[in-house]
């Protein structure tokens, strides 16, 4: 009988480990699936979004978070197109319908170097930039570039929203923190399952949490081929945010391109600490504090505020 249970039970984590099979991507993801094209970079394809655009202000590019994708910005996409004349939207190396190699070495480096070659190949020469969380640290990575003539793309402006750009003020939250540690790590990411996402993202919103669709998107997003367990590898981004803390937080004191943060208080991963140290580190930038209910995807949980907020900073710097 405990060989029956200790057999079952030495089943059922492998078949955890092992993973069932990915869910089927909703009408919403298809269809946002269907409107992007791959572009090879090196020898994987990357996932992008380019839309035309019914404003005068030039073209943007938008880059998403952890652990999510370009489908982020859906919500405020239609307000975004009545701006710009043209909005790229894409899908980091291991995010979302990008390749997700699991043998490797994720960078922000070298996701800077995606951004610019997507841009290139579509004959931007210069844009305006808005980002969120992961895609803040990339913002800055290609903001260090362009400060010291070595950027291919010239930055018209940069938006950011909530993300760690200041490693005094950034709390990681317990899954990252189990993923960045040597064996468990790796157990962590081929044994997570949808309840546990869940719970631990649902744990980063306001008041205004995901619906069950929601939630089912953003994990299809992960799930897509096995981008769940790319993350043990994908979260080496927080050990260089460390590293790197100079060059980046550096980027943003020195620059003088036009810089906007708009940070939503109710965030665990950037508390209102985080506020405080953003005026006391870059006055000269402009900083933004929305409503107290509003967590760490401002344009998921209010996406009327971030597109007034938006609009309003690029009329007043045009």
């Amino acid at each position: 009988m405990i060989e029956y249970f200790i057999g079952c039970s030495l089943a059922i984590v492998l078949i955890l480990f092992l993973k069932y099979p990915a869910p089927t991507l909703s009408t919403h993801l298809q269809e946002w699936k269907n409107k992007g094209n791959f572009i090879k970079f090196k020898n994987n394809y990357i996932f992008y979004i380019d839309e035309e655009g019914t404003g005068s202000c030039g073209s943007l590019v938008c880059l998403h978070g952890f652990p999510s994708s370009s489908y982020d910005w859906i919500k405020i996409l239609p307000k975004l197109r009545e701006q710009f004349s043209r909005v790229i939207m894409l899908d980091f190396l291991g995010f979302g319908f990008s390749d997700k190699p699991q043998s490797y070495t994720y960078t922000i480096g070298e996701q800077a170097d995606i951004v610019e070659n997507l841009l290139m190949t579509l004959h931007i020469a210069g844009a305006h930039v808005l980002s969120h969380d992961y895609g803040d640290t990339v913002a800055l990575e290609l903001l260090a570039r362009y400060n010291m003539q070595q950027s291919r793309i010239s930055i018209k402006s940069l938006t950011l929203l909530n993300g760690g750009i200041f490693p005094d003020t950034h709390h990681p939250r317990p899954a990252q923190k189990l993923l960045l540690m040597p064996v468990l790590g790796y157990l962590a990411s081929h044994l997570y399952t949808y309840h546990l996402f869940c719970r631990g993202f649902g744990a980063i919103f306001g008041k205004n949490k995901p619906s069950t669709e929601d939630f089912m998107d953003f994990w299809a997003t992960l799930r897509y081929n096995d981008g769940d367990k790319a993350t043990v590898r994908v979260i080496n981004f927080l050990r260089e945010r460390q590293a790197f803390r100079d060059r980046w937080v550096g980027a943003l004191r020195q620059t003088a391109v036009n810089v906007l943060m708009l940070y939503g208080p109710a965030d665990p991963v950037n508390p209102q600490e985080f506020a405080q140290h953003f005026v006391a580190t870059v006055p000269q930038h402009k900083l933004v504090t929305l409503a107290t209910d509003i967590g760490h995807y401002p344009q998921w949980e209010a996406p009327l505020v971030v597109e007034d907020q938006i609009t309003n900073f690029i009329n007043s710097i045009s």
